[in-house]
């Protein structure tokens, strides 16, 4: 990923256009292009294999929005601070709060069937792109202001169905396996993770471009004291529809393009888009890739 001093810079020009485009409803500013820019180099790379011109912007830029689209965040949810658990998991998104359980039972669902994601302020496009993938892909539940901090404080949220899983990184299989283990497991379950984001692609126009580990959840039980993988590895679960890792893709992609940018992002996912972006640019200076 980014060098920690890059990153600081690019996430402040963000927050301050999409500051800017909040309070004026304009359209994003150069800064925010600018920091989308280099987002999408950093998850796709720079070549034409794995950042082809059939993958657009990412999903929420402000040419995608409709006025229904911007109506996410305006009313007032039903919900409190005693309403909402501790994060699934205890962990912290990129741009939110993390992802918690309900601790009542909303509107048609139990509380078991849904979660709920904090966000964090300023609420701009990619927040609601984030609304408009969870409904494209049938995940969205909720979403709007309500009194949700500590402090009592309003916040957006955004509340989706629970898919039922566990992080491989936490079960006993995966933490006991050798390497070479790891890799067929996650082998294993890369036909199942293919099928789920060609076909987002191809019927929804959304690419999920962020499957690594932390965003799939697999097949498993959990106790009191451990975490278990079922195995063989028969049920996993693409999640995480938020920025960056989702983008728009031409109508006209097909099946085949998808697959075989699969791949190769699949490496990328595996190994960290840094070690992979580093290898495609010393191809690409070798003059071996376009």
């Amino acid at each position: 990923m980014c060098t920690a001093s890059s990153s600081t810079l690019f996430r402040l020009l963000l927050f301050v256009s999409i500051l800017l485009a909040a309070i004026t409803h304009a359209a994003p500013s150069s800064l925010s292009l600018s920091y989308d820019k280099a987002m999408k180099e950093e998850l796709l790379g720079t070549t034409k294999e794995r950042n082809p011109p059939w993958i657009l912007e990412f999903y929420g830029d402000y040419a995608y929005l409709d006025e229904e689209d911007r109506k996410a965040f305006t009313k007032i949810l039903d919900l409190d601070t005693e309403d909402i658990g501790d994060p699934i998991d205890g962990n912290r998104g990129r741009n939110n709060d993390g992802v918690a359980k309900l601790k009542k039972d909303y509107s048609n669902y139990t509380k078991d069937e849904v979660v709920v994601k904090v966000l964090q302020e300023p609420i701009g496009d990619r927040y609601i792109g984030e609304v408009k993938a969870l409904k494209a892909v049938g995940l969205y539940v909720d979403s709007g202001i309500a009194p949700v901090r500590p402090d009592k404080t309003k916040a957006a949220v955004i509340m989706m169905k629970k898919l039922d899983g566990v992080p491989i990184k936490e079960t006993i299989e995966y933490k006991h396996a050798d390497p070479e283990q790891r890799e067929k497991m996650l082998s294993d379950a890369k036909p199942m993770i293919r099928e789920q984001v060609v076909n987002w692609a191809v019927t929804k126009g959304i690419l999920h471009a962020e499957f690594h580990r932390d965003n799939l959840l697999f097949g498993g039980t959990r106790t009191a004291t451990h975490i278990s993988l079922n195995l063989p590895i028969s049920e996993v679960e693409v999640l995480d529809f938020g920025y960056p890792g989702i983008l728009k893709v031409d109508k006209g992609v097909t099946e085949q393009q998808v697959e075989h940018w699969f791949d190769l992002q699949w490496e990328a996912c595996m190994s960290g888009y840094d070690v992979i972006n580093e290898k495609e640019a010393r191809i690409k200076k070798e003059g071996k890739v376009q």
